[in-house]
């Protein structure tokens, strides 16, 4: 795995480098990488500790990965060309103080780090890019820093890789960059932009002094690349599906009021019902029959017919104190058992 492969080149050219490296500035919030090439024992442990109380304190040890995110310290040794590199991220106050790094009984050397706040520097951003758009990432960086090369990385596969340097070209024909001298700012805009161009993006800047080299990682930038035109599709699904609630409510509540209706139609009104009890009760009332003086002694009588409600009745001629309704009794038969 190629980590740094810029830093590692200019190392290498630099001829060979000591674990002496001093004076290490971090900022509050952001990141440092530290570099240390060996000779000998590429096969022997690797480690870098703290130095607390005449101990030194072991933080991290070689790692498959360089830029591991649930870790602060981490370090990678590259066997092939002996050269270590220890990453520590989200740096405090704390992290101030003396580190050394061990490969077997050699290359013990102090490094003494320094972390200090910017206020302009230590944060992490997130943006947002349309694919086959364009982005424009901005580092920052401390006016003590302007005189050093800035770089943009970008975390692949556990490694740092370089695609932007004030001090070189770019990786491709898709990065421009540019730097504000005047604001302290730097600057790289990608064009075209792809699915691949989502990740995590750290601004930094190298610096060397001599035999010193290391990296102060600024701010880190989450890019997230979206895709447009699976938004319209998305979009026009939520619109059809609008759509068709809205018609099936609308059907449903026309079939409930249409049921409804024929429910009123088909009730009888309450002046109706009252005329047909009315006639009900005309039909099933009690026959009448009209009683005729001269007719008393008769054995048949006439039954009032249907459409006669009430019977004309024939009183006696001399009114007696008798109820004003008799009862009529059949003429006894004249022959005696």
């Amino acid at each position: 795995m190629k980590i740094l492969l810029f830093f590692t080149t200019i190392l290498l050219i630099m001829g060979h480098v000591s674990c002496t490296t001093d004076n290490v500035t971090g900022i509050t919030g952001g990141s440092v990488i530290i570099n240390c090439k060996y000779e000998d024992n590429k096969k022997s442990p690797k480690s870098f500790c703290k130095d607390t109380d005449d101990e030194c304190t072991t933080v991290t040890t070689a790692q498959d990965n360089l830029w591991i995110p649930d870790k602060r310290f981490s370090m990678y040794d590259n066997k092939s060309v002996g050269f270590l590199s220890v990453l520590i991220r989200n740096l405090t106050i704390t992290d101030t103080g003396e580190y050394k790094f061990k490969a077997g009984s050699k290359c013990s050397e102090d490094v003494k780090l320094h972390v200090q706040h910017e206020p302009c520097c230590g944060t992490l951003e997130k943006q947002t890019a349309d694919l086959g758009g364009t982005v424009t990432i901005r580092c920052k960086y401390p006016e003590t820093y302007k005189d050093f090369a800035k770089l943009l990385f970008k975390v692949q596969n556990g490694s740092l890789q370089s695609i932007s340097s004030t001090r070189g070209a770019t990786t491709g024909d898709r990065f421009f960059q540019n730097v504000n001298f005047q604001e302290n700012v730097f600057t790289v805009t990608i064009i075209n932009v792809n699915k691949h161009d989502d990740g995590v993006y750290v601004c930094g800047v190298f610096i060397t002094f001599g035999e010193i080299s290391y990296n102060s990682l600024l701010t880190e930038v989450h890019l997230h690349i979206t895709d447009p035109t699976g938004a319209s599709d998305s979009n026009i699904i939520i619109v059809v599906c609008v759509c068709l609630t809205l018609l099936l409510a609308g059907g449903l509540s026309f079939l409930l009021l249409r049921r409804r209706c024929n429910k009123t139609e088909g009730s009888i009104p309450s002046s109706h019902q009252t005329n047909t009890r009315d006639s009900d009760e005309v039909s099933s009332s009690v026959y009448y029959e009209t009683i005729k003086d001269s007719d008393i002694g008769s054995s048949a009588q006439s039954p009032v017919r249907l459409n006669t409600v009430y019977a004309t009745a024939h009183l006696p001629t001399s009114p007696s104190d008798r109820d004003f309704y008799t009862l009529a009794e059949l003429p006894k038969s004249s022959t005696k058992p």
